[in-house]
């Protein structure tokens, strides 16, 4: 059987005056929100013949996070002015709100467009869509590092020193898990299964736990923190970085334990950055060497196709159909690429 192949395409790129912290594509994928490291925040428009961007609003002293609802409509955006704002889709102010003084770190849209989740220190918020406050969840032990919805949007978890809380969304109630780990959790991730919630941690390991009984299980052995993870569609795939490797722990079958990581090498020094495409298994990496690189787990161990870039990446985000890639880079520019298939 023939490897099935594809290649990353340029569909178009700018230059921002700012770098890029974070990108958030539209749901029609016409469109995309970007952070700036120091503070502004723009709206890419992207057609077939072109990609275009103009300054929509600002945080003083940097932004942090973009976050596109997924009905398509906004989109909101947080920084270290600790305001929540909102756009529409056009880039015009729609609302904003000051949770309190500290910094709002992370945002997330539930998947059924419901309600924006957020974290400031140590307390995550529930907003309607129209950014009014819906709920103010009890504050937990330590400040919130990430949040991650499951797919359904019943469950939100939330990342933090002495492992992750996961929050049933059940207006009035809202149920509580802990699922401890002791050291700083970076990330929280459910599988697109919900079979699944893993997390990489400051001490060097990935953590996962089977949510259907609450058993867990970690791998070790990685050079320094893990602060980047992303499942394929298909939940088999867990990819995580180790310094220029990347690294993926296969759950079909028995699943990872006592198995050992499939790796993909093909860097030349540490990957930065790295994304699953949503609903399929094509995987997209960025790192230190200026190189952006093309994957699939599974069917091929060496890169598909590599793309060099001008500067270092710092953000890859697939559109959500899985057709474009959009990459940025600490220098401010803006790429979008589309994943070719070749025969």
């Amino acid at each position: 059987m023939k490897t099935p192949n594809a290649i990353l395409e340029p569909r178009g790129e700018l230059k921002l005056d700012d770098y890029i912290v974070d990108i958030a594509w539209s749901t029609d994928t016409t469109r995309l929100a970007v952070a700036g490291g120091e503070g502004k925040v723009f709206l890419a428009k992207r057609s077939e013949s072109a990609l275009e961007a103009r300054e929509v609003g600002q945080h003083g002293m940097g932004t942090l996070a973009v976050a596109w609802r997924p009905g398509g409509s906004a989109f909101a955006s947080s920084g270290q002015d600790s305001r929540i704002t909102l756009f529409d889709a056009e880039g015009a102010l729609v609302a904003q709100q000051r949770p309190s003084m500290n910094w709002t770190t992370a945002l997330a849209w539930s998947p059924d467009d419901q309600r924006l989740a957020t974290a400031t220190g140590k307390q995550i918020s529930l907003w309607a869509p129209s950014l009014v406050l819906e709920h103010a969840l009890a504050p937990l032990a330590s400040t919130v590092t990430a949040l991650g919805w499951d797919k359904p949007g019943r469950d939100l978890a939330a990342a933090m020193n002495g492992g992750l809380v996961v929050h049933r969304v059940e207006p009035p109630r809202f149920q509580l898990r802990h699922y401890k780990w002791p050291a700083p959790c970076l990330t929280a991730a459910f599988s697109p299964s919900s079979r699944f919630l893993a997390t990489g941690t400051q001490d060097g390991t990935v953590h996962f736990w089977h949510l259907s009984t609450g058993r867990d299980s970690q791998m070790r052995g990685y050079p320094g923190r893990v602060d980047g993870m992303s499942w394929s569609g298909d939940s088999r795939y867990l990819a995580t970085a180790a310094d220029e490797q990347i690294v993926l722990w296969d759950f079909g079958g028995k699943g990872p334990e006592g198995s050992r990581p499939l790796q993909l090498r093909g860097h030349t020094d540490r990957v930065e950055c790295l994304a699953f495409q949503p609903g399929g298994n094509y995987l997209v990496t960025g790192g230190r060497d200026w190189r952006l690189s093309l994957w699939l787990p599974g069917k091929a161990t060496t890169a598909l196709d590599a793309q060099l870039t001008v500067a270092e990446p710092t953000c890859l985000r697939w559109s959500p159909d899985g057709r474009f890639v959009a990459a940025g880079e600490r220098n401010g520019r803006l790429s979008i690429y589309e994943l070719v298939r070749v025969v």
